[in-house]
């Protein structure tokens, strides 16, 4: 039987041997950069620390750099609440109503994700600079504008999921919509819904070119463009400090990965896409 088959001991080893080789050129880059963080005496070179300190650590939990902290937590929580708020209200109609060409009017939304960034940069700074959106609340607006078109068309295949009959039921029962909204459409499209959100999430916690052109100082800045702004900033490179920058830029992401982890597993794969 083919189940029987036992690979050879040179394929054993062979196997072993090259995914040995991915595991060190992954771990390489981490390991340096766990290593750097910690160093005081960080040079760039990779080697290991003689005096394990925190002291970088600290230096990014402080001044300017934590306030980029502060303002990467506000840009991308305001825009992935905000965009879960707007893609719900636009959603459920979109799967609940008879529109006419629904389906060309959400593909062709989705069609306008596809334009890169650079593209509409200059209209959306000049229009930002008319309407005084050269701010924080400005980056959030556009970012949660980018985001849409893709998460109206994801949550609205989670509510097309949602038997009609569990919405007639409640509304027999004297429910209103909100009532319905808030008590049975939302808690069985959950998965939808947190996908929605870290998605939005991660969008706007590693956008660089929007923060970028439409803010004006470091203290306005949040960590994407912070780190790039740290780079020879006062005529050298200080790499502690940007390793120890980089890990914490890094932990939110991953921390919100890991809280969301059930629900994106879940969600991710009960989507489909329905016409």
């Amino acid at each position: 039987m083919i189940a029987g088959i036992r690979p050879s001991p040179a394929r054993t080893i062979s196997v072993n041997l090259l995914l040995g080789a991915v595991i060190i050129v992954w771990l390489s880059p981490m390991s340096w950069l766990i290593m750097t963080s910690v160093d005081p005496e960080a040079s760039g070179s990779f080697s290991v620390p003689s005096r394990i300190s925190l002291e970088h650590f600290a230096v990014v939990l402080s001044g300017t750099s934590l306030r980029q902290f502060i303002n990467s937590l506000v840009i991308a929580l305001a825009t992935a609440m905000l965009t879960t708020a707007v893609a719900c209200m636009a959603a459920y109609p979109f799967s609940r109503l008879k529109i006419p060409y629904k389906d060309t009017l959400l593909w062709s939304l989705a069609l306008l994700r596809i334009l890169p960034s650079t593209a509409i940069i200059i209209p959306v700074f000049l229009t930002g600079r008319v309407l005084g959106l050269l701010n924080a609340g400005g980056v959030v607006l556009i970012l949660t504008l980018m985001n849409l078109p893709f998460a109206i068309l994801l949550l609205k295949n989670f509510f097309d999921t949602i038997p009609t009959e569990l919405e007639e039921a409640a509304y027999i029962e004297g429910a209103t919509l909100t009532q319905n909204l808030l008590h049975v459409v939302f808690p069985l499209s959950r998965a939808g819904l947190a996908v929605i959100w870290f998605m939005a999430f991660t969008s706007a916690w590693n956008e660089f070119l929007f923060p970028f052109v439409m803010l004006r100082s470091d203290q306005e800045f949040p960590m994407a463009v912070g780190l790039y702004a740290a780079f020879g900033q006062y005529g050298t490179t200080d790499y502690g400090f940007l390793t120890a920058y980089s890990i914490i830029y890094a932990a939110p992401a991953v921390l919100v990965y890991f809280l969301l982890k059930r629900n994106l597993t879940t969600g991710f794969a009960g989507v489909g896409v329905k016409g």
